[in-house]
């Protein structure tokens, strides 16, 4: 039986991309520029990306026959100033139908008479391979958060890329970001090591406060429009 195992097996795997399921996987390093008052600061965080295709034949229902993807790791952080972060959350940029920084952009013209699976699945292996870095354009950044006081989430708030310096002070600027496809592991624990083990914690406690205590149909803080997930996964 073992042995009818180790000979199968390798032929099942190998027999995946012949029935029509593909798997690519690569990691994504997420690097932020700041400009302070003090030199240039940066910050980082390798997370990874996994892409799956199923074939037609596995449709089923709403799910199944096209591409889904993954994205674990943590958020980049950078210290601009003592006791001051910016945070970049997580955000995956392989989406063909979102912003793209590795993937060509495809004329509306074109989209109803080219196989966009063939080329979806021709991007994935030519970023697969890739060891380039790019910067992201604008209109893909990340959303920025800082908080006022780190120990408390509650004091979450959102960052303008376009004007760090209202929320830092004058000679802060968001110099880039740039995204590297890279072989370097995916990295943990920078964000426990800023926040503290208990973070999330305290944030699950507050929120339920505010939910508890927020009249009907209330707009929620910043803070509490965020979840644990938009700075770890996975």
């Amino acid at each position: 039986m073992k042995f009818l195992a180790a000979v199968l097996l390798p032929t099942v795997l190998a027999g995946c991309n012949v029935l029509g399921f593909y798997t690519w996987r690569w990691n994504q390093k997420v690097t932020v520029i700041v400009e302070t008052p003090h030199g240039v600061r940066t910050g980082s965080s390798v997370q990874s990306v996994v892409w799956h295709e199923s074939p037609s034949w596995a449709h089923l229902g709403d799910s199944g026959g096209w591409f889904s993807s993954e994205l674990h790791g943590e958020a980049a952080v950078v210290e601009v100033a003592a006791d001051k972060y910016l945070f970049a959350l997580l955000k995956t940029y392989d989406d063909p139908a979102g912003d793209k920084v590795f993937r060509p952009a495809i004329a509306k013209s074109q989209s109803a008479i080219v196989d966009r699976r063939s080329e979806i699945r021709a991007e994935n292996d030519a970023i697969e391979s890739s060891r380039e870095t790019r910067e992201i354009p604008k209109s893909a950044f990340p959303t920025l958060v800082t908080f006022e006081t780190i120990s408390d989430p509650s004091t979450a708030r959102q960052v303008d890329p376009e004007n760090l310096a209202s929320e830092f002070g004058n000679g802060y600027r968001l110099k880039s970001i740039e995204l590297t496809i890279t072989t370097e592991p995916q990295t943990s624990g920078r964000l426990k090591q800023v926040l503290g083990s208990d973070f999330f914690q305290k944030w699950a406690a507050q929120f339920n406060a505010t939910i508890k205590d927020a009249a009907a149909f209330s707009k929620r803080p910043f803070a509490f429009r965020l979840t644990a997930s938009n700075f770890v996964t996975g």
